[in-house]
């Protein structure tokens, strides 16, 4: 075996190269049927087929995939999705799609269907911020947007869980001996392979180019970034795309509205208020020559508009980044991330997750360090609040969390963050009861936490509100409570995913784990005072 430091990568890369390149992508049976019966319509044109495959995002990849084929052997590119259907023909496309693998949506895998609805909302991005200034160039972004992730589908349905793997990493958790110059590498080498699918593809040249601008083209990306980082001074910002005439046609390439849009929404799927969201949101507004809350609105708006679009066509089984927007429910008066939905085999009927993932003491002890000796780190309540999340799920192995806090205005416990929760319960958000009045918040400051199994639910069924009873699903459960001068300011709530409370020993470093919130939080709300 080689010992160069490369050659590992590029086996393993052309290896995954040829996977992806071949892998045919199932479609759903109502899709399926939907298309071939307007194909079979001598009254559809071809802008309203086209409107229809756009709905279907497997569909237009495998019609760009058999139109690039042929466009290739003609040394042309595919600009449109009705370039593309022209170039085939109903009949041929008719029966590429009767084809096809049909398999039931929820027989797939959830990564893979997330990160469809993922594309699906870049489009709204799309159409939001750069329609009505590229109108005439709406068809070629619109294609571009929608499959600009799409090798990043056939990995996600190949190999799903990678996508959790991503998922951890915008949380900060690493892989066991994992280090961070590792994923840096690893993820350099990601793009690279999947421009090399989407040249395999012959896909829209405006996904190559947007590829090239990851991978070829990265330090004026990184100019263009460090230019955008500066909106407190737009005359400023002006006046170095003046001076750099390179970075300013790099910049207003119209090709960059799909990159653009498809970073806004991967970046929201994990937070709205990262750094990462903001970097794109900065970007957007240099690019569009607006201010960043202009562009903020915007994104939100969009994101709106396109989770009210897929819930009515996919319902509440994928999660939806309009749903993390905050709101006005905490102690600073902003709120959080809602859940994480979990995969129906990892569900009960309940929600609950009967699963629980192996503990990891050291993860658990540096987020633990974290909130109590390094508060500052946090950039902003979200950030405290999941990084005390992460170490009850991920740290202690817990397989349902969530945390509330109480409204300064209402005086009412509001969930701000939960984790291994079914989406069709309303958990982010929902308010669980009074933090001052009745005998619900007096017996929640009577003892440092309150341990709930069969024989407790029943003696304090008068007490415990019934929302919590819901989100405890059945199982035996735990309450800790956030005090401060005697006042509740907010709630811990852990479930053990069965009928058994906790080992004490367990119970402890949840109380820790609390604690250690506790003196991150009163810190935080010092800083902002």
């Amino acid at each position: 075996m080689s010992t160069h430091p490369n050659n590992g990568n590029r086996e393993v890369i052309g290896e995954l190269r040829q996977k992806l390149s071949d892998c045919v992508l199932p479609i759903s049976p109502a899709d399926q049927q939907s298309l071939v019966e307007h194909l079979e319509s001598d009254l559809l044109s071809i802008t309203e087929l086209t409107q229809e495959i756009m709905r279907s995002p497997v569909a237009a990849l495998h019609i760009c995939r058999a139109a690039g084929a042929a466009a290739r052997k003609r040394d042309v590119d595919v600009l449109t999705l009705e370039q593309a259907c022209s170039l085939l023909g109903t009949q041929r496309i008719a029966q590429l799609l009767k084809d096809l693998p049909v398999v039931d949506p929820q027989q797939l895998p959830w990564a893979y269907r997330q990160l469809l609805s993922i594309s699906e909302h870049a489009v709204s991005q799309a159409q939001g911020l750069f329609a009505h200034r590229i109108a005439r160039l709406w068809h070629e972004m619109s294609l571009a947007t929608l499959l600009f992730l799409s090798p990043l589908w056939t990995l996600a349905y190949l190999k799903p869980h990678l996508f959790q793997h991503w998922e951890g990493l915008n949380n900060g958790v690493l892989p066991d001996g994992v280090t961070r110059r590792q994923v840096a590498e690893t993820t350099a080498s990601g793009f690279k392979l999947v421009q090399l699918v989407a040249q395999d593809w012959w896909l829209p040249p405006w996904i190559l180019q947007g590829y090239r601008s990851l991978n070829d083209n990265r330090r004026t990306m990184v100019k263009a970034l460090h230019v955008a980082r500066d909106s407190a001074h737009p005359q400023d910002q002006q006046a170095q795309l003046d001076s750099d005439r390179e970075l300013y046609r790099w910049l207003t390439q119209p090709a960059n509205s799909a990159l653009i849009s498809n970073g806004i929404a991967l970046s929201s799927h994990d937070s709205w208020y990262k750094r990462h969201t903001l970097r794109w949101q900065k970007l957007t507004a240099l690019y569009l020559n607006c201010d960043v809350a202009d562009a903020q609105r915007l994104t939100h708006e969009n994101a709106v508009n396109s989770a009210h679009e897929q819930f009515a066509r996919n319902g509440s089984d994928l999660l939806l980044p309009a749903t993390r927007l905050l709101h006005p429910v905490t102690l600073t008066g902003a709120t959080n991330k809602v859940p994480e939905p979990v995969s129906a085999t990892a569900t009960n009927s309940s929600g609950a997750s009967n699963n629980r993932s192996a503990a990891n003491p050291e993860l658990w002890r540096s987020l633990c360090l974290k909130l109590s000796k390094q508060p500052e780190s946090f950039n902003n309540l979200t950030q405290l609040l999941e990084c005390a999340q992460n170490a009850l799920i991920n740290g202690l192995g817990l397989p349902a969390s969530w945390i509330a806090l109480s409204s300064a205005r209402t005086h009412q416990l509001v969930i701000a963050v939960a984790s291994g929760f079914n989406n069709e319960q309303p958990v982010a958000g929902a308010a669980i009861g009074s933090s001052r009045e009745g005998s619900w918040p007096t017996w929640l400051l009577s003892a440092n936490s309150h341990d709930i199994d069969q024989r407790q639910r029943a003696t304090h069924a008068a007490t415990l509100p019934d929302k919590v009873l819901q989100l405890s699903a059945g199982n035996a459960f735990h309450l800790t409570p956030l005090v401060h001068n005697q006042q509740l300011i907010g709630l811990v709530f852990v479930s053990t995913g069965n009928d058994q409370l906790l080992a004490p020993k367990h119970l402890q470093a949840v109380v820790k784990t609390t604690q250690c919130l506790h003196k991150a939080l009163l810190h935080f709300k010092q800083r902002h005072q």
